[in-house]
């Protein structure tokens, strides 16, 4: 059914990118995700007209998988937070919705197949991103975890050293007091 659609919705990629991007680009927030802010906005349309393209043509196998998963891990990377992506896949399966209404006018069975096939794939593509932003949250809960360990282990050493050096300190101190006048002792007591 994706595939069937394929060549009747192809001319409407480039307006459903305009439309998703204008609808994007009214909320300031997401906005500033944007690294570049609008000047990038023209290359991310051509990208999301190819991520269209490809969602209507597959092949949906493991290399579909793997693309997919590093476009999750970009929107992961330039924190993009988990509900504009959300938002965003409604507004696609929206203009998916009315360009199925276009195209197959009159066909109920066709166009049928073509909104299941549009939602199934669509679901597939937020369990994608939603795998990243757990693979994501799972590497930060580790990170976190070694940088407990190592504040403690520092501390720990910290403390450690702490009483030593107390201890030296406070020699030095009565040393310097009865040290008298030679300048070689002074010298090594300075550098101590």
């Amino acid at each position: 059914a994706l595939r069937a659609l394929h060549p009747l919705a192809a001319s409407d990629l480039e307006r459903i990118a305009g439309v998703f991007y204008d609808r994007i680009l009214d909320h300031d927030e997401a906005r500033r995700v944007l690294e570049s802010g609008e000047s990038t906005v023209g290359q991310l349309k051509v990208t999301l007209q190819a991520w269209m393209d490809s969602l209507l043509q597959g092949p949906w196998d493991e290399a579909y998988y793997r693309r997919r998963a590093r476009i999750g891990r970009v929107h992961v990377r330039i924190g993009l937070p988990q509900h504009y992506m959300l938002g965003a896949m409604n507004v696609l399966r929206q203009e998916f919705d009315a360009l199925i209404d276009g195209v197959y006018p009159g066909c109920e069975a066709l166009a049928r197949a073509a909104r299941v096939a549009i939602g199934k794939i669509f679901d597939i593509e937020l369990a994608v991103m939603l795998h990243t932003y757990r693979e994501d949250l799972d590497a930060q809960r580790s990170r976190n975890e070694r940088l407990a360990t190592f504040g403690q282990l520092v501390g720990s050493i910290g403390h450690e050293l702490r009483n030593p050096l107390g201890v030296i300190e406070s020699s030095l101190y009565i040393l310097q007091g009865r040290i008298g006048e030679d300048p070689r002792a002074r010298k090594h007591v300075e550098r101590i």
